[in-house]
């Protein structure tokens, strides 16, 4: 009995010592080498086998199976528990070094939106209101595109249209479809000889401008300023050529003519009835020439009244002989010797636009055409010269419905 419990006891040590010491080297082994992946384990013969299913497996064919071979190391490995970054959590305080530093960018920054106020309303151009009729308008003394300018801002009403080239009339026309347009042909010598062929002559001359500006060219005129009322023959000669004139252009050529057109008050107004009755009562139409007396600076000067206005004294007398005459139109009329050097464009204009009111006292005038608009080149008419002046503009604004 007593041998029996010694040898139990000394089985239990032996298994104690053999339990310790596979502890200890099984504690070593895992403590110095990775754990390698466990191998599965037999079932035990109290498990019972799983039972075969039916289900047939595709027929693979298996490779060598990779062999695990720990590695002994004499160091313990370090153990390192990774957990995940929780976002709002706490920082890490451990920043990994990569191997190779990358050069990241800096992000570009936008620039802070700046409002930009939007541009000012542009500026209205003032524009003009549409052409007024009246009995203000020009003479203009040369033709191309640089005549129309300051015509387009002096906007006429009546035009008198020297030399005129086909082309430029034409425009003039488009311009101001209303407007009533004289034509004039320059004559250098003015000859009174043969009176009424001298009239026809000059007609057929005329006519070669005329009738291609037929429907243009209202009314042309023949000779300028050649009457001569300190001679008789002179006046009855020039009455000739006028008829002449007259029924060759408005019978044959069915154009309009204009009687008169004589130098300021170089003929009487009671001669008129007396010497140039026939050749008022043919033509269509009867020019005048307004100019005061050399020394007169303003049209509206009180004492150059009857000079400026002499037209309604031959009206008067035409009147009392009983001779019938078509519309008056005053064909040229400014300052005798011309306006610059004399008076400023802005009193001259005044000058005008005064006349203009005053002439629609007298219905039988037409109205009346300044003298004048010139090229640059024709400098021996420079005083009277409106271009590059205040005068067209302060016209056309006369010449606008406002």
């Amino acid at each position: 009995m007593g041998l029996s419990r010694r040898a139990a006891g000394l089985i239990a040590a032996v298994i104690v010592l053999v339990l310790l010491g596979t502890f200890l080297y099984a504690s070593g082994t895992v403590l110095n080498r990775p754990s390698p992946t466990p191998l599965p384990t037999e079932p035990s013969a109290s498990s019972p086998a799983p039972e075969p299913t039916t289900t047939r497996e595709p027929r693979i064919t298996p490779g060598p199976r990779p062999t695990v071979t720990p590695t002994q190391t004499s160091e313990r490995l370090p153990f390192h528990v990774y957990l995940p970054v929780v976002g709002g959590g706490a920082p890490s305080t451990s920043t990994p070094v990569p191997a190779t530093p990358t050069a990241v960018p800096p992000p570009a920054i936008s620039p802070a939106p700046t409002t930009i106020p939007p541009p000012p309303p542009p500026t209205p151009i003032p524009t003009r209101g549409p052409i007024r009729i009246t009995k203000l308008g020009l003479g203009v003394y040369d033709s191309g595109g640089g005549m129309l300018p300051p015509m387009d801002e002096a906007r006429p009403s009546v035009i008198l249209l020297m030399d005129p080239s086909i082309d430029f009339a034409k425009e003039v026309r488009q311009h101001f479809p209303k407007a009533f347009i004289v034509g004039r042909i320059f004559a250098t010598q003015q000859p009174l000889d043969n009176p009424a062929q001298r009239g026809s002559a000059f007609a057929d001359r005329v006519a070669a401008t005329a009738v291609p500006l037929k429907g243009i060219v209202d009314a042309w005129m023949s000779y300028n300023e050649v009457a001569n009322g300190d001679d008789v023959s002179n006046m009855i000669a020039y009455n000739t050529f006028q008829v002449a004139f007259a029924h060759r252009l408005q019978d044959y050529y069915g154009i309009a003519a204009v009687a008169g057109n004589d130098g300021p008050r170089s003929v009487r107004a009671d001669e008129y009835p007396k010497y140039f009755a026939e050749a008022i009562r043919t033509s269509r139409y009867f020019g005048v020439h307004s100019y005061p007396d050399p020394n007169v600076t303003s049209l509206r000067d009180p004492a150059a009244k009857d000079q400026v206005f002499y037209y309604r004294q031959i009206h008067a007398a035409l009147a009392a002989a009983g001779v019938q005459s078509g519309p008056f139109i005053i064909t040229e009329i400014g300052l005798y010797n011309g306006w610059r050097d004399v008076t400023t464009d802005t009193s001259m204009a005044q000058d005008y636009t005064w006349v203009a009111d005053q002439m629609n006292n007298d219905p039988y005038v037409l109205g009346m055409a300044i003298f004048g608009l010139f090229g640059p080149d024709r400098s021996e008419w420079s005083k009277f010269n409106i271009d590059g002046s205040n005068i067209p503009q302060i016209v056309g604004d006369y010449n606008t419905v406002h």
